[in-house]
């Protein structure tokens, strides 16, 4: 018996064990051959690796050989970055491997070392912290269209006498987002076997509301688009988000978590609050940012302004009536031990570091976000299954690019 990352099966193969997805639902039985449409399955339920009876002539990786001269100025370059986490950590030493196989396959040699970048000196921590968030509060942040969705969406969800053709109705109100989502389900990152070609069977097939959790996730980030360069590239926010959220889903989905769709919303919006620093805070924001050396931007935030991105999220999400569960898992997100549900909070935690660290989009941080231990052994995940998941994640991430506004 040996364990297969799932890139590598091959039809033909025969199951040792049974695989299921993250409901315990039976995908295949022990014993019997892998057949095409499996791995499509196994795919769409993020499974990372299944035990096969053959323990010879199991693939290789297709990905080609690396100079080994590039891969050590990648790491060497990567290393500052790393710098407030414990590379001997048998976690944190995959990830920063994965991170240097990514780097090196995308070309990216340059250097992240904070030192690269330009120093100015931060204010000194604002005493009036709490007065300018209050004021913030007060803020008309308005959608021009979206809360309505929101609100509408959220109010037909707790109807008990809704159905798919209720909720179908209001998200097509927005035909971009209707779009949008139609070419997400009929995608790998879902693997369905037929084309799904309405809202409301979506709504039917994958639930109303983890479709709704979709829909919410891609309507709030279009709130920000209109951010200056100037002050961030909203792109490369909105690239790392995706990041987030992939992976995010794929390890909810390895860990049998259910409601893998939340867990994607969650890592969408991780950094919401930091949107809000970005259009309100500018000047602020701009001094942070301009200041890498000045320690973690997370850190940054407190001494600046007083208060931190994952504050405002509670502000925001509160305002705008948004679930409970995916408040804790976004504004926990850099604390996940102290979330009402830990494992859910560790795994934005985890995917948020693991963004970074392949250089997947920026949020405005330079350091690689510390892991935390106590986070990482709630979630129960062997080292060794990140080298399966993580490009697994890239690979649906290349897609989701690709149809993003």
């Amino acid at each position: 018996m040996a364990y297969i990352p799932t890139r590598q099966l091959k039809p033909g193969m025969i199951l040792s064990e049974d695989v299921a997805d993250v409901n315990g639902r039976l995908l295949l039985a022990k014993g019997q051959a892998i057949g095409a449409n499996h791995l499509t399955v196994f795919k769409m339920w993020g499974v990372p690796e299944v035990a096969v009876d053959q323990d010879e002539n199991v693939p290789a990786d297709p990905a080609p050989a690396l100079d080994p001269a590039v891969m050590r100025r990648v790491a060497e370059g990567l290393q500052p970055a790393f710098a407030d986490n414990d590379l001997t950590h048998p976690a944190v030493a995959e990830i920063f491997r994965q991170a240097i196989l990514h780097r090196c396959r995308k070309g990216t040699v340059q250097r992240t070392a904070a030192a690269d970048r330009p120093v100015k000196v931060v204010s000194s921590p604002t005493s009036d912290g709490t007065a300018r968030r209050r004021s913030l509060r007060t803020r008309d942040i308005q959608l021009p269209e979206i809360p309505t969705l929101i609100f509408r969406l959220n109010d037909t969800i707790a109807d008990p006498f809704s159905s798919a053709d209720d909720i179908a109705q209001v998200i097509s109100k927005s035909p971009g987002l209707s779009a949008l989502l139609l070419k997400i389900v009929n995608s790998a990152f879902y693997g369905f076997p037929s084309r799904i070609d309405s809202i409301a069977r979506a709504v039917a097939i994958i639930g109303s509301k983890e479709v709704s959790a979709l829909a919410v996730g891609i309507t709030t980030l279009e709130v920000f688009k209109d951010i200056p360069k100037t002050v961030f590239d909203m792109q490369a926010f909105t690239h790392h988000s995706l990041a987030c959220g992939v992976l995010a889903r794929i390890l909810a989905a390895s860990g049998s978590i259910r409601n893998t769709e939340q867990m994607f919303v969650s890592g969408l919006l991780h950094d919401i609050g930091r949107l809000v620093i970005f259009r309100y805070f500018s000047k602020e924001a701009a001094q942070m940012l301009a200041s890498p050396t000045g320690g973690s931007l997370y850190d940054q935030e407190k001494r600046a302004l007083g208060f931190r991105h994952t504050d405002i999220a509670v502000d925001l999400f509160e305002k705008w009536k948004f679930p409970v569960a995916l408040t804790q898992n976004v504004i926990f997100h850099h604390r996940p031990v102290s979330a009402q549900d830990p494992v859910k909070a560790a795994i934005v935690h985890l995917a948020d570091m693991i963004a970074h660290s392949l250089g997947e989009g920026k949020s405005g941080e330079w350091r690689i976000p510390v892991l935390d231990i106590a986070a990482w052994e709630k979630l129960r995940l062997s080292p060794r299954a990140l080298a399966t998941m993580i490009p697994q994640a890239l690979h649906h991430l290349g897609f989701l690019m690709t149809i993003f506004p």
